[in-house]
């Protein structure tokens, strides 16, 4: 080995030591260069998370300081409170792994413990049977606007994280930490002093509307009686896919699911795939989906509404009523509500994909209908809608009013009032119980180009 060494580099003992030293010496500031990056990485990775749950608390926040505004009763006031004395709570806790100054964030600080305080001690003020007073809303007003200047702000930033413009290496470092101190000092010093010393959970997103998601149900009503067998729910999706217009179908099979279905999968013409479930019990489509590009839209929401109308009606869904809607790369996608003799049932929900290239009807989805569909005994009220109406909040400017079935979250049901209104630049939904006159579900209402979110 030795003549090796010194026939092919040429080196005398002492050199060579020095070369192999030099080597193992390389391989080791490597492995600790990896490791100190593999370091880097897991603490910027444990500010990410914060951070961004820092964000969504915010958010949550300034949804439940809307809700608290809008509640005329003490027990759903008191549920609101609750929520969101916890979430400032959480809020403030994820600005405490923020690695910044403490001075630099000191306000965002103070003002969600300021708000966890003060949310509190309204929330113990109602279980003492008292009432919010007018400075009270007053000061949850002021809260939200401050909240809704920080969660911008913090947007701006996960903006600009995303957008790898600042990193958590930089904001670290001494020399930069005026960045997010002048990004907080955005929020404004004056919209903290204006709120008083003295001063699970979120419900999330619900896509199309409130009530969009279906209920489960071990005894699904709306089925029908007969049995079919898999020949016989073949022919069914003729009905609902032009016989023409499939080149290819075949089955994948049995489905065991809360409803159970044959699965079958099909190829148009145009060489779109697609997809339906048709059920066991019944005959009936669970759901069925279309897959192809659409191109520019030909057609209004208006028409795509009456084609998804008459979709239903044709294939035995009789008196649905349109709710709420969202528009995706060209493709509407409607709910319809069961109307009982003008009552919305929104359990008894339909799903329905309109292309708006050219009206074809891309998807159904039934499969909360087939859960809840029932003829229902709707119970008297305790007192009349222009009664319950003088009781909401009048901050709430009311544009529209319903008598609804609405799910609970224990998956019963019970009938409520509707009231659709306005606060400021903000639409919200609230659900007044028929029966109790409790004020059940308050819903803000936000309207994208995509469609309608309830929050």
């Amino acid at each position: 080995m030795n003549k090796f060494w010194n026939k092919k580099l040429g080196l005398n003992g002492g050199l060579r030591m020095t070369f192999i030293l030099a080597i193992i010496f390389f391989f080791i500031s490597v492995y600790f260069g990896l490791e100190n990056r593999k370091a880097h990485q897991t603490i910027a990775n444990s500010y990410n998370k914060s951070f961004y749950e820092l964000v969504e608390y915010v958010d949550n926040v300034e949804v439940l300081l809307a809700k608290a505004q809008i509640s005329s009763t003490q027990a759903y006031s008191a549920k609101t409170l609750s929520n969101l004395w916890r979430k400032a709570d959480l809020a403030q806790s994820s600005l405490s792994q923020i690695p910044t100054d403490n001075n630099v964030l000191s306000n965002a600080v103070k003002f969600f413990n300021q708000l966890s305080d003060y949310s509190y001690s309204l929330c113990n003020k109602l279980i003492d049977g008292k009432s919010l007073e007018e400075k009270d809303f007053d000061n949850l007003n002021s809260y939200y606007k401050t909240c809704q200047t920080l969660s911008a702000t913090l947007q701006n930033l996960a903006d600009d994280f995303s957008s790898n413009s600042i990193s958590w290496e930089e904001l670290v470092e001494e020399e930069n930490t005026a960045f997010l101190a002048q990004e907080v000092a955005n929020i404004s010093k004056d919209s903290f002093s204006k709120i008083e010393e003295d001063m699970q959970d979120y419900e999330g997103l619900i896509y199309d509307g409130p009530f969009s998601e279906h209920m489960t149900s071990s005894n699904p009503l709306g089925l029908g009686e007969k049995v079919y067998n898999e020949a016989e729910a073949k022919e069914k999706v003729y009905e609902y896919v032009d016989k023409n217009r499939i080149k290819d179908l075949k089955s994948n099979g049995f489905v065991n699911g809360n409803i159970k279905a044959f699965g079958f999968e099909f190829t148009l013409e145009n060489n779109s795939k697609g997809y339906i479930n048709i059920t066991e019990q019944g005959g009936q489509v669970l759901w069925m989906d279309i897959n192809r590009e659409v191109s520019k839209d030909n057609i209004s929401k208006e028409q795509a509404n009456n084609i998804g109308n008459e979709y239903l009606y044709n294939h035995g869904f009789k008196n649905m009523k349109e709710t709420y809607f969202t528009n995706q790369n060209g493709i509407l996608t409607i709910n319809y509500a069961y109307n009982q003799s003008g009552v919305i049932c929104y359990p008894d929900l339909i799903k329905v994909k309109v292309a708006l290239d050219n009206g074809e009807v891309l998807g159904i989805e039934a499969q909360s209908y087939l859960n809840s569909h029932h003829e229902r005994d709707i119970p008297v009220a305790s007192m009349s809608m222009q009664d319950v109406e003088s009781k909401i909040n009048s901050k709430l400017e009311i544009i529209s009013r319903e008598v609804t079935v609405i799910p609970t979250d224990w998956k019963t049901e019970l009938t409520a009032y509707e009231f659709r209104g306005k606060m400021e630049d903000k639409e919200f939904i609230v659900y007044i119980n028929i029966e109790t006159g409790v004020e059940e579900k308050i819903f803000m209402l936000l309207d994208t180009p995509g469609g309608t979110f309830a929050i």
